[in-house]
């Protein structure tokens, strides 16, 4: 239990001081006039001029400091760009055949397809893109938790050792369905600039309303799947 309790506490302490450290230099560029250095960084380069204002104090050191943080990023994506080779060979045996490599450097492709033409407007691009992903993790997580626990029953119901068997692994249908039921209530709840669903419409004030895409994408997948996962059984035995 001690070391249950030290661990947790060594991760959720420098967590929250740095997303309050976060929180703080974003206040900071609230601010608008020409004398406040941390919004005229972040209004000319977005995070980086801000992060550059930032450490301008630190002079030269500071510059270094942004190179340092420039190459860490490209090494921290380096483990995620891997994982889809990863990723892509679990799909089907024919995806195996395909070298690891060769779906990394197309996934390292596509990268660079989507961060090119999104180099001046990254950080809204970027806010897109990660809302989608976490509209996505909710329908995903409303299927597998319904899975695991209703119909599974935990970690004991698993079969390792038909992982690669398809003839005795579920055809998929009653995920499918409840992942199309998902991207609906994503659709309807969901509040972003671009768009606003009718229920997000009524979840807050107009015209964005209030966004409850995740919630209701989480929503309907589970309750989709837990109708239709017993009558895939029934009909179909696996």
């Amino acid at each position: 239990r001690k070391v249950f309790l030290s661990t947790w506490v060594g991760l959720i302490i420098p967590l929250l001081f740095t997303e309050m450290l976060g929180i703080a230099v974003m206040t900071a560029t609230t601010l608008n006039n020409n004398d406040n250095k941390y919004y005229l960084g972040y209004h000319s380069s977005g995070n980086g001029g801000l992060i550059g204002a930032v450490l301008e104090p630190l002079g030269g050191f500071g510059k270094f400091c942004l190179v340092i943080l420039a190459l860490s990023i490209i090494a921290n994506n380096c483990p995620n760009i891997y994982s889809v080779s990863l990723t892509l060979q679990v799909l089907s045996r024919y995806t195996q055949r395909v070298p690891r490599f060769i779906w990394t450097f197309l996934a390292s492709c596509v990268s660079l397809a989507i961060a090119i033409p999104g180099y001046s407007h990254f950080e809204t691009v970027l806010d897109n893109f990660m809302n989608f992903i976490a509209y996505w993790l909710a329908i995903y997580s409303g299927i597998a938790i319904a899975d695991h626990f209703i119909f599974k029953r935990g970690f004991g119901g698993y079969r390792p050792e038909i992982y690669d068997k398809p003839d005795k692994l579920p055809i998929g249908i009653a995920a499918t369905v409840a992942f199309c039921f998902g991207i609906a209530g994503m659709i309807t709840g969901m509040s972003q600039t671009w768009f606003v669903g009718p229920i997000a419409l009524h979840a807050g004030e107009a015209p964005f309303g209030g966004d409850v895409g995740f919630e209701l994408g989480f929503a309907f997948s589970f309750v989709m799947y837990c109708a239709l996962r017993p009558l895939e059984l029934h009909f179909l035995g696996r």
